[in-house]
Parts: C-alpha cells; sequence; structure tokens
C-alpha cells in the first residue's frame, strides 16, 4: 500500500492516543534515530479499541480487529520510523 503523502501529520494525533495507553516511550522510540521498541498486538487493541479506529480500519480491511492489531503491531515501528527519518515528528 502507498504511503499517503499527508500521512505524516496524522502522527501526532496517533502518538496522543498511543501515549495515553500507556505506550509513549514505544512511540518515542520509534520517532527517534535510536532502536524501536515493540508493542503487542494486544497493546495496540487496547491503545485504539475505544476510539473506534480499529473496528472502522478492520472492516474496511475486512480483517478481525485482532488480526489487524497484530498487523499494526508489527508494521508500525517501521512505519512511524520511516515518516520520522530526522527523529522528530514533521512540522508541515
Amino acid at each position: 500500500a502507498a504511503v499517503d503523502a499527508a500521512a505524516p501529520a496524522g502522527l501526532g494525533p496517533l502518538q496522543q492516543i498511543l501515549e495515553q495507553a500507556g505506550l509513549g516511550e514505544q512511540v518515542k522510540s520509534w520517532i527517534g534515530t535510536g532502536q524501536n521498541l515493540p508493542v503487542s498486538g494486544e497493546q495496540i487493541a487496547q491503545a485504539l479499541g475505544g476510539t473506534g479506529v480499529l473496528s472502522h480500519l478492520a472492516s474496511t480491511f475486512g480483517m478481525s480487529e485482532g488480526d489487524l492489531a497484530n498487523q499494526l503491531a508489527e508494521g508500525l515501528p517501521e512505519a512511524v520510523n520511516h515518516l520520522t527519518p530526522q527523529g522528530a515528528l514533521p512540522t508541515a
């Protein structure tokens, strides 16, 4: 899937949601230039479950919420790392 050019702007809200769920250290590691800390599908499900985001995305992709959470747990660290090559959220 292609990365939407506007995707970096959406990292701020995602970072806030994950920080509120207790995953702040993990998110900071993904944005920073050091090693990415892992996150589990269960942690992603807990963080996004109450927002409706996980349910919406799962139905969009025809997946269960658990399967999607596992996919996000695997892909989010690298995706955020890729979108923040300077070790900080883009200002634009």
